[in-house]
Formats: structure tokens, C-alpha cells, sequence
């Protein structure tokens, strides 16, 4: 009797937590929307009619937010229908970012943006909704995801996407659960690609979890995992219905927060530290429609946060609709589509990539009106400079004024600072530098340059002035510095830019300023690269334009037909790449990632094959240094690209792909190519060299306008001992302060306010009150941030 009791309430607590009877479980949903082959007419309703004929059925949706805009309009009733869907217990939202981005791949801002925006729109039209479990059906990762959504308010992530990974996937890892653990240390208990979750045999696109098959639940059994899981969110427009028809067997359809709260185990979960490198993303790097798109969103970007930041310094209030649908436009620019299928037909647009140039401009056009009228400028030029720095630290630097005048100048942090500049110099040309010379030297007081003429332009010597004259240039490498070099298969197969003369041009020679521009040829094909030294600049500014004036293939013959997984656009060592071999002994690489940095595990970044990418992504700057007491150089990027190292093959900036890409379509050279990139020698390592504030100077130049007046004194708003990622004035006059330690020591952070306050609150994402904050009689704020927090202030300013 004992016995049997005791067995009958083991049982019963078993089945409290769901193990009494292991089975296994799908989720299944809808991936799409409005710009995502979404029937606006009728699907709707389809997903209506299909959850009423299955009531064991559950849906997970990842639908563009303001597809539910249009929806209302067209199909009244069916939006009404959906709406009590919506509110009942078969679907839930896991995705509700403005246009589904892959996240990686734009800046931590922007993460943020899609998804206050994408959840206020779907809050508008389902009242009530919540989000609990993060889910995308394609590979939209990035690495602080749990310290982001933790400040939206959600509870869980899964990291699988097993029918969508054309673009990548994330990397097969753990059992059951895993605690995720991002680079501040926020933890998120997630449903990982278990490390027994293999792609799928013959499939580029695929892992076996996609259909719950025999091998994969096979595999879950061998690997000890209960409750297996697998998922597939069907493209918005299919009409299967329920995945897995007729082959469901012993399967039930779950919502990703039910699963994970009813049928998993969180006391077995073990911390998995989570790294950028855990996501293993392939696109068509180096293709030249790719560069295109992420320079102008990269662009929009920074000068939107920039432009809400001089809004919020000068205390001008922008148009809120503007600035809205300034982001919106941003936002649907940087959907994946437009990075994966930019070649694609999109409706009323003509291709993704021409969508991405009418959106971007159109984010471009706002941005650059909101500068103009928080800084007054003027139809005339005028004596009287105003200099606005929109960083979180003071700024000593050289500033070029409209008329090309050239200025040392010290910007308090968030300031702005006046002055006449009748006086300042023109950097002028000086076309009889270097004529007729076979070298050409370039110098200021940081560094000294010395350029190989002969050997097509590149560096043959460059002296740091400030680390006791360090040569930096690996003189014994088999590539030079500055070399381009490729495959070009109809042009004589591996071509390097060292196969022709150059001729250099002097295009500015002053005190503050020294430019020069070396033009030169690879594979018969002329570009120019101009190289800028600037006085007190440890940023060495360059731009690259080749001047294509027709299709050629570059990158590695394609393939036999018989492995699909083979492909050239992913073999960077093909691609016509831009050499940088620097004279470091071992060196670690580092690449920053959004709100993050990435410290390298990878013996190099050679693939060539889907089923074994690597993260060789570069987001906005990728190092490589000896460590704390040794030397270091980064490398600075305008647009997210890859990269290319590895022990035998020095630090490389990829330039160039042309060829078939994925879906075997090709992607040709129709015109110029041009890239801007930076170059930075420092001591120590990314942090003691503040690599990211370097970074943030360089996405957020000095603004500069004119006024025949004089205008208002210097000032500063504020300061931090931290980064700065966006100031925004909220409507009720509140500031709203976005900050980010990047590369903090102490764990604490301060911000000085150097206005009357009245109020300073910490809040999360969704602009709930996380604690009240006192500043000290200075108007200081210390917080509490270990390296990569995110805080966000709101600051009531008295009246």
C-alpha cells in the first residue's frame, strides 16, 4: 500500500512537470508580411479557417507588423476574425521586429528600433499581446539577444531555424536547453540547434529538425534529449495548412513559450557564453550589389541617430511623424530580404536593392533637414563657425568647414563650440609633389608613409612617429600592403594591382592635412585610393574606387553541379581583396559586433562550403593585436562586409565578388566601385585603444554651420565615461539617453549632467521605470555597468 501511494504521487509530480509520458513536439507558424509574399487578400482568412479546423494546431508568427495595417483596410472582417485568434491560446507572436532584420549585420541602435517599433505597431492592433519567446524562421541572430530582449521584456529564445537557412544558421550546440549567457552576463534560458541537429543530407537550406523525421527524433533519443523539438515557420502565401499533414505520428504542435515552460527541464540547463562567432552567417560578401546596400543603410543610420542627437543638443524638436518614418524607411531597408534576395521583384519598387536606395534616401532626406534646422544653417556662408560634437566625449580634432577651411578644434562632450574663421587655411593641391618619382612619401606627425610606385602604389614602409618609429609593415609577406589581388578567371587567373605602375598625386599638402591619391590598375582595370594624414588623427581615412566599365567574373571556378554546398562566393581567398600585412607577433583578433565585441576563436576564416561557414563578418572595425603590452592595428569598415585571416594570410578587407551567388543566380559588376575604409596602428589592445569610441567618432562627424552672427557660447549638455548610442527628445520635453559600456574596467559608468534636473530615471526598452537615480551635487549619475550593459536614462530637465 506504502508502495503504491509513493509511486502514485512520483507519478502525479512527474506529470506536473511533463515528463510522465516523453513525447515529441513541433512548432509551427508563418514567416512573411506585406513586403514578404503575404496574399493580402486572403490569407487571413486562410489562417482563420486552418486554426478553427485544427484545434490542436498552434502557430507561431514572425509577419512584418505593418502588414496588419493593410490588412484592416482590404479584408475588414477577416482582420477582426484574426484579432480574436490573436487573443485566444493557438498563436503567439515571436518576432516582432518592424521588418525582420538579420540583426548582425546593422547597429545595436538599430536592433532596438525595429523592435519598439514592430511591437508598438502590433500593440496597436492586438491589444493585450505579449512577447515571451523570441523565434525566427530565418537565421536573425546576434549575440547580446539576451541582455536586448531582457530589456523588452521577453523570457526565452530559440536559436533554430531549420527550413530557412540559405543565409545561415546558428551553431549546433548543447541538449534540451541552454542558459544563453551574452557578453554583459544577462542569461536567457533557449532552445539551441542541439548539437545532434545535423544539416540536412543534399539540402543547402535545411537542418534535419525541419519535418521531425526519423533521423532527427533518432538522433534526440541517442542524445538523451526528452521532449524533442523541431520547427518550421512556412513562407506567408503556402496553403499546406499544418506542417507535418499526415507524417505527425506521435507529435504535438506547441507554441514556443508553452514548450519551453510545460516540457523542458530549466534546472538541467547549463550556461553556454554565448559568442558573435556562434552564428555562422553566409551572403554574398563582396558582391557589389551587397556593398551598395550596406553603405547606404550604414549611412542612413548613423546619420538619423546623429540627426536625433543634435535635435536633443540644441533642444529643436524634430517632426515626430518625420523622424518616425524616417526609421520606418530605415527599418524596411534593412530587412533580410533585401540582403539575401536583392535581385528579387518587389512590388511598386522594381528589386530589393532598388527599394533599399529609395528607402535609404528617403531616411537620408529627413535626417539631413532635422540637421539643418537644429543648427540653423544658413542660405549664406558667413564668418562665424559652429562646431556640434554628438558624442559622450570631448573632441580635439581637425574639422574641414563648408568652404573647405581647414581648423584645430577642441568640442566639449555633446557640445558645441563658436568661432570666426576668417583666418583658416585651404588645403590646397600641389600637382609637382612626387612627379616623375618612383616613391612617394606621405608624413605627418603621427606616422611616415612611403609608397612603392613601381609596385602598383602599395605601402612599401610605414613608420609609427608615436611608438618609437615601429615599421609596421611585414616587409617579409608574401602579399604587400595595399595590394589588390583576386582571381580573375577570364583575365589571366590570379591578377595583383603589383603588375603595374602607379602614379601618385599630391591632392592636399598643409600643416593639418596631407592627401595623397595613387592611381594604378589590376587586371587591366584603372582604380584610384586616396589616402588621408591628418594632424593629431591616429585614424589613417582612405578611399577605394574601381572603375569597372564592364562585367568580368572574379572568384574561384564554380563547382562541380554535383555538391551544391561548393560555391565560390563563399572562398574569400578568390576574391579580389584588399592585403594589410602588419608586422605583430601572434596576434588575437577582435571584431565588434552590435553592443558587443567579438575576441576570435578561429584559425582562420577559409570555407567554401555551406555546410561549414564561419563568422567572418566585419561589422565596423575588425582588429589584431599582441595583446595588453604589445601592438596593435585595426582596421576600420563604412559598410558590413567580410574579412579574411588566417596563420598563413594576413588581415584582409574583401573588395570584390563576381559570379553565381546563391540560388545560382549571378551577380554582376554594373558600374564603379567604391568603399571607404580607415586604418588605425595603436598600442595595447582594442580596449586600452578605445577602438569603439574611435568608431563612434567616425560615424558621428563634427557638424558644421556658418552664420554671418554670432552665435551661442560653447556649451556642453553632458558627458560619460561611456559610449553615447542616441540622445532622443521625448515629446513631454524628457530626455531620453541611450548608453553602452563599451569597453568599461570598474563595472560603474558615470554621466554628468550639465543642465537643471529635475528627475533621472533607469528604464528598460519598454519605458518602464527600473529604479529612480540621484545625481550628486555635480550633477553626476553613477550607474552600475559591467563591459556591454545597456542602460537607458530618461532625464526630466527643469523648466
Amino acid at each position: 500500500m506504502t508502495t503504491r501511494l509513493l509511486n502514485s504521487v512520483l507519478c502525479s509530480l512527474v506529470a506536473l512537470v511533463g515528463f510522465a509520458q516523453p513525447k515529441n513536439f513541433f512548432v509551427d507558424g508563418f514567416h512573411g508580411g506585406l513586403y514578404g509574399h503575404y496574399p493580402l487578400d486572403t490569407y487571413t482568412q486562410f489562417m482563420v479557417d486552418q486554426l478553427e479546423a485544427h484545434p490542436d494546431w498552434n502557430i507561431g508568427l514572425e509577419i512584418e507588423p505593418e502588414t496588419w495595417d493593410t490588412v484592416a483596410v482590404r479584408t475588414p472582417e477577416a482582420y477582426r476574425n484574426f484579432q480574436q485568434k490573436m487573443a485566444g491560446s493557438q498563436v503567439e507572436y515571436t518576432n516582432p521586429t518592424y521588418a525582420q532584420p538579420y540583426l548582425y549585420n546593422i547597429s545595436g541602435e538599430s536592433i532596438i528600433r525595429q523592435f519598439q517599433y514592430g511591437m508598438q505597431k502590433l500593440r496597436l492592433h492586438f491589444p493585450g499581446i505579449t512577447f515571451t519567446t523570441y523565434s525566427s524562421e530565418e537565421p536573425c541572430f546576434t549575440s547580446q539577444l539576451p541582455q536586448l530582449l531582457r530589456l523588452l521584456g521577453f523570457k526565452y529564445i530559440s536559436l533554430k531555424c531549420p527550413d530557412t537557412c540559405w543565409g545561415g544558421y546558428t551553431e549546433a550546440y548543447g541538449g534540451q536547453l541552454v542558459n544563453l549567457v551574452g557578453s554583459d552576463g544577462s542569461k536567457m534560458i533557449t532552445v539551441p540547434r542541439y548539437a545532434c541537429e545535423e544539416l540536412q543530407e543534399g539540402s543547402v537550406w535545411q537542418t534535419i529538425a525541419w519535418n521531425n523525421s526519423d533521423t532527427f527524433l533518432k538522433a534526440c533519443q541517442q542524445a538523451g534529449i526528452q521532449n524533442p523539438v523541431g520547427m518550421t515557420y512556412q513562407d506567408a502565401g503556402w496553403t499546406y495548412g499544418p506542417w507535418l499533414r499526415d507524417h505527425k505520428g506521435n507529435t504535438e504542435y506547441v507554441l514556443w513559450s508553452d514548450y519551453i515552460e510545460r516540457h523542458t527541464d530549466h534546472q538541467a540547463a547549463k550556461d553556454w557564453y554565448w559568442s558573435q562567432e556562434n552564428i555562422h552567417p553566409g551572403l554574398m560578401w563582396g558582391s557589389q550589389v551587397m556593398q551598395r546596400i550596406g553603405r547606404e543603410v550604414r549611412k542612413a543610420e548613423n546619420l538619423l541617430v546623429q540627426a536625433e542627437k543634435l535635435c536633443a543638443l540644441t533642444g529643436r524638436y524634430a517632426n515626430l511623424s518625420q523622424v518616425d518614418e524616417a526609421w520606418r524607411t530605415l527599418m524596411l531597408a534593412q530587412h533580410h530580404d533585401s540582403w539575401i534576395v536583392p535581385y528579387n521583384r518587389l512590388k511598386n519598387y522594381g528589386t530589393w536593392a532598388d527599394a533599399v536606395r529609395c528607402w535609404t534616401d528617403s531616411t537620408m532626406a529627413t535626417a539631413q533637414r532635422m540637421i539643418a534646422d537644429a543648427s540653423d544653417v544658413p542660405a549664406g556662408m558667413g564668418d562665424y563657425v559652429t562646431f556640434y560634437n554628438t558624442t559622450s566625449h570631448e573632441r580635439n580634432e581637425v574639422v574641414k568647414t563648408i568652404d573647405n577651411r581647414l581648423l584645430w578644434v577642441h568640442i566639449p562632450a555633446f557640445g558645441q563650440i563658436s568661432c570666426k574663421v576668417d583666418t583658416a587655411g585651404i588645403a590646397q593641391p600641389n600637382p609637382e609633389r612626387w612627379k616623375g618619382q618612383s616613391e612617394a612619401v606621405l608624413e605627418n606627425d603621427q606616422y611616415r608613409l612611403t609608397f612603392d610606385l613601381k609596385r602598383g602604389g602599395i605601402i612599401s614602409s610605414w613608420i609609427d612617429k608615436q611608438q618609437d618609429g615601429k615599421e609596421l609593415v611585414n616587409q617579409s609577406a608574401e602579399q604587400s600592403f595595399g595590394e589588390l589581388r583576386g582571381f580573375f578567371s577570364e583575365r589571366g587567373g590570379m591578377r595583383s594591382s603589383v603588375e603595374n605602375e602607379a602614379k601618385a598625386t599630391c591632392l592636399a599638402d598643409h600643416p593639418l592635412l596631407q592627401q595623397i591619391r595613387i592611381d594604378g590598375e589590376v587586371a587591366g582595370v584603372p582604380f584610384s585610393h586616396i589616402v588621408t594624414l591628418t594632424k593629431g588623427q591616429r585614424r589613417i581615412d582612405c578611399k577605394l574606387k574601381i572603375h569597372w566599365t564592364e562585367d568580368t567574373p572574379i572568384g574561384g571556378p564554380y563547382h562541380s553541379q554535383d555538391d551544391k554546398r561548393l560555391t565560390p562566393f563563399y572562398d574569400t581567398r578568390y576574391m579580389l581583396r584588399l592585403f594589410l600585412p602588419v608586422s605583430l607577433q601572434k596576434p588575437l583578433l577582435s571584431k565588434d559586433a552590435p553592443f558587443d565585441v567579438c575576441e576570435s576563436k578561429l584559425d582562420n576564416t577559409f570555407f567554401n562550403s555551406w555546410d561549414s561557414i564561419k563568422h567572418n563578418v566585419a561589422l565596423s572595425w575588425v582588429d589584431l593585436s599582441e595583446g595588453a603590452k604589445g601592438y596593435g592595428f585595426a582596421m576600420f569598415t563604412d559598410h558590413t562586409t567580410s574579412y579574411s585571416y588566417g596563420e598563413d594570410e594576413p588581415l584582409a578587407l574583401t573588395v570584390q565578388y563576381s559570379g553565381s551567388g546563391l540560388w545560382w543566380r549571378n551577380y554582376p559588376i554594373d558600374g564603379p566601385s567604391e568603399i571607404d575604409y580607415a586604418l588605425m596602428p595603436h598600442p595595447g589592445r582594442w580596449d586600452n585603444a578605445h577602438l569603439q569610441q574611435i568608431a563612434d567618432d567616425w560615424h558621428n562627424p563634427i557638424i558644421v554651420s556658418h552664420s554671418h552672427t554670432v552665435p551661442q557660447p560653447t556649451r556642453s549638455l553632458l558627458s560619460a565615461t561611456c559610449q553615447l548610442s542616441a540622445a532622443i527628445t521625448q515629446p513631454d520635453g524628457s530626455l531620453l539617453l541611450r548608453l553602452f559600456s563599451a569597453d568599461g574596467t570598474t563595472g560603474y559608468e558615470k554621466v554628468k549632467m550639465k543642465f537643471p534636473v529635475a528627475d533621472v530615471e533607469e528604464v528598460d526598452l519598454n519605458g518602464n521605470t527600473i529604479s529612480r537615480l540621484i545625481p550628486d551635487a555635480k550633477g553626476v549619475v553613477t550607474l552600475k555597468m559591467p563591459r556591454f550593459a545597456i542602460k537607458t536614462l530618461k532625464v526630466k530637465p527643469i523648466n
